[in-house]
C-alpha cells in the first residue's frame, strides 16, 4: 500500500476547552474484489514528546519513515519495501514555508543488510499555490538512461471560501484521459493538518464528508461514519459491485 497520492496533515491529541484533538495509531484497511478480500493494517508512530510521525509500518511489507529539518519540517519520506528490495524517497523542497517541488529518488537495497547500494533520480512533482492552496501538481519522470524528462500526471484542485477541497481533475497528458472527483471536505476536522505530506489532493486518514467520482457505468457509493469527537471512524466506498474498501482508524485520546 502506497500513501501516495495527496496531504497528510498531523495533529497531537490534546484537550482544550473548545474541543478534542486526536492522534491517529491505527488504520486497517479492507478490500473486497471480486470474491478476493484483502487486509492492510498501518500502525503510526510518533517521535517521544513530539506531534512529529516517526515511521508508520504496513503489514504488507512496507516501512515508511519521516525525517525533519531544523525547522521541523518534514525533510523526506522514505518508503522501505522489503519484499521487492526496494527504498523509494521524497525529497522536499521549500519555497518559505510551502513545498515547492519533492525530488523522487530510488534506491536498490542490499538483499542481505537491507542497506542502500545505489541512487536513481526519477523525477520530481511541482506545486502551484493560491495563497496556501495547491491549486496545480504536475509530475515529472526522468528516463533510466537520465538524459529525457518526461511530462506524466497533471492534477488540478478547486477550493471553497474556507480553504475546503472540493474537486480535483486528474489528466494523462500522454492520453488525454481525465479523471474527476467531487468532495466535502472539511479540513478542520482533518486528522493530519500539521505534518504537509503531499499526494493527490487526499489522505488514507481525511474527513471527506461526501465523495463522488465521475466513472462511467459505474454506480459510487461513499459513507463516512465519525467517532464521538467528529474524527473519520469508518470510511466505506463501493464501485459498481466488484470493488469495496472498508478503511477504520482509531485513535489515541490524552
Amino acid at each position: 500500500m502506497t500513501i501516495v497520492t495527496l496531504f497528510l496533515f498531523l495533529m497531537a491529541c490534546e484537550t482544550t476547552e473548545e474541543e478534542t484533538i486526536c492522534l491517529p495509531v491505527n488504520m486497517s484497511v479492507t478490500l473486497i474484489q471480486g470474491t478476493q478480500t484483502s487486509k492492510i493494517i498501518a500502525d503510526f508512530h510518533y517521535i517521544p514528546e513530539t506531534e512529529q510521525l516517526d515511521h508508520i509500518t504496513w503489514n504488507n511489507h512496507q516501512t515508511h519513515y519521516f525525517e525533519y529539518d531544523a525547522s521541523d519540517r518534514i525533510k523526506v519520506v522514505r518508503a522501505m519495501k522489503v519484499d521487492i528490495k526496494v527504498q523509494e524517497e521524497k525529497w522536499f523542497v521549500y519555497d518559505g514555508s510551502l513545498v515547492e517541488r519533492i525530488d523522487l529518488v530510488k534506491r536498490n537495497l542490499d538483499y542481505r543488510l537491507l542497506e542502500p547500494v545505489d541512487s536513481i533520480y526519477t523525477g520530481y512533482v511541482e506545486f502551484e499555490y493560491e495563497g496556501n492552496n495547491i491549486i496545480e501538481e504536475s509530475e515529472y519522470e526522468i528516463s533510466a538512461d537520465g538524459f529525457r524528462e518526461e511530462y506524466v500526471r497533471s492534477v488540478m484542485y478547486e477550493y471553497d471560501g474556507r480553504g475546503n477541497l472540493l474537486s480535483s481533475t486528474e489528466v494523462d497528458p500522454k492520453s488525454g484521459d481525465t479523471n474527476h472527483m467531487t468532495m466535502i471536505y472539511d479540513q478542520s476536522k482533518h486528522p493530519f493538518r500539521a505534518l504537509q505530506y503531499y499526494f493527490s489532493g487526499e489522505s488514507f486518514v481525511n474527513n471527506k464528508l461526501t465523495k463522488s467520482k465521475e466513472e462511467s457505468g459505474f454506480d459510487y457509493t461513499y459513507e463516512l461514519l465519525l467517532n464521538d469527537c467528529e474524527y473519520p471512524e469508518t470510511i466505506y466506498e463501493k464501485l459498481g459491485s466488484s470493488y469495496t474498501r472498508i478503511i477504520n482508524y482509531s485513535y489515541l485520546y490524552q
